[in-house]
């Protein structure tokens, strides 16, 4: 392989990385769902065992290119339609309730108490926004109002000739992202350089080629990790930029708590409700070893035998639910960076709303001769600074505790 002194596109570096093929096929796992599978859906360059012609494959995550270490993820958040009581009212006709905070109502607003079905309309609000003088008993008895009931706005209405209603709005709100910056040197020896080897495989080859997988697995593990920072600081107080992960973006808000009982008829419904309230009919599911063996064992005991066959199993490659269909990808990262009791973990992600961004020319790219003049030895490095922009959060979901 010719050393190169100038800076390769992540094409170039693959192309480089892949000449040395009779490196055990353990050691590649790039474009394999199983280590790096946010990595290889992002598409690029993807070889086959045993060729050294890599083929094109298209992307499913987005790319975009920033010229900026920070990058914003603007979205505007839907108007609230519910309201919550604050103390309990009793079942009169016309009076005031009290609300813990009442931005979202306006007069004329249709109100449903969602424990008892009963509708009011609302004639007044204070000037606080937290009192309403409503109507109530709209073709249904009126009913306790209970502490802490919640009331659905159902609608609005207002007399002939009124005058205009109260404006709401809410702006749109920019979540600020960061690039990481990530590094990953190789090297050897001049005199390992200079030396026969047994294999067929130059050292430095071998050790650009594993310097390569890791970085990759660098960027994939930083981009699922629980990590909600946006930065830290080094040994010298420098600030560091951080990638912040998709468990730490999502956190207990959009988390599904299975407790403990992950079966057929709860991931139908409950789980599938939940998944599928926001966004698509069709997401995709990255699961470790043991949630994949859960949900496939949905159907084991549903199979038949007969004599002649030779073949025997299955493997699932979609779950079609009522609500929508999940595409499965095995994920091996969580079971790498997640304590062994914690086994059962999947993340579910529309990856309509995910993007890969970096920083402009500093995709994954490699450098050579590296090292210290002087220093008997060849030194390179993968590096890139690149962040994830997750969008519509309520379109993704965490799911644990499996059982």
């Amino acid at each position: 392989m010719t050393l190169a002194t100038t800076y390769f596109s992540t094409s170039n570096a693959n192309t480089e990385g892949r000449k040395a093929i009779e490196v055990d096929d353990i050691m590649w796992h790039i474009g394999e769902p199983t280590d790096t599978p946010l990595i290889a859906l992002t598409g690029g360059k993807l070889y086959k065992s045993g060729d050294d012609s890599p083929e094109e494959v298209a992307g499913r995550i987005a790319k975009k290119v920033t010229e900026q270490v920070d990058f914003k993820v603007i979205e505007k958040d839907k108007l609230t339609r519910t309201v919550t009581v604050n103390g309990a009212v009793t079942d009169t006709t016309t009076q005031t309730v009290t609300t813990d905070s009442n931005s979202a109502c306006r007069i004329g607003d249709l109100l449903c108490d969602k424990s008892t079905g009963e509708m009011m309309f609302v004639q007044a609000v204070d000037s606080g926004g937290v009192d309403l003088t409503v109507a109530r008993n709209l073709g249904s008895t009126a009913y306790e109002i209970a502490d802490n009931a919640v009331l659905q706005i159902m609608g609005n209405a207002h007399k002939q000739g009124g005058s205009k209603s109260a404006m709401r709005s809410i702006l749109a709100s920019p979540r600020t992202r960061y690039c990481q910056i990530s590094k990953r040197t190789f090297g050897i020896t001049r005199t390992l350089a200079a030396s026969q080897l047994e294999t067929k495989v130059a050292a430095l080859d071998e050790e650009q080629q594993q310097a390569f997988v890791e970085i990759n697995k660098d960027i994939e593990f930083s981009f699922w990790s629980p990590n909600a920072a946006d930065s830290t600081t080094d040994a010298s107080s420098n600030t560091v930029y951080l990638v912040r992960g998709i468990e730490g973006e999502l956190g207990s808000t959009y988390t599904t708590n299975c407790n403990g009982n992950l079966d057929e008829d709860f991931f139908m419904t409950t789980l599938a409700e939940e998944v599928f309230q926001y966004g698509p009919n069709r997401k995709t599911l990255f699961a470790d070893a043991k949630f994949l063996s859960r949900v496939s064992g949905f159907s084991y005991l549903k199979q038949q035998t007969k004599p002649e066959m030779t073949k025997y199993g299955l493997r699932m490659t979609e779950v079609i639910t009522q609500h929508g269909t999940l595409e499965i990808v095995h994920c091996g990262a969580f079971s790498e960076y997640r304590a062994s009791s914690e086994a059962g973990k999947a993340i579910i992600l529309d990856l309509n709303r995910v993007e890969y961004r970096y920083m402009k020319g500093r995709d994954v790219n490699m450098e050579m001769d590296i090292h210290t003049p002087g220093d008997d030895v060849i030194e390179g490095q993968y590096y890139c600074e690149v962040g994830l922009s997750l969008k519509s959060l309520a379109h993704h979901r965490i799911i644990n505790n499996i059982g």
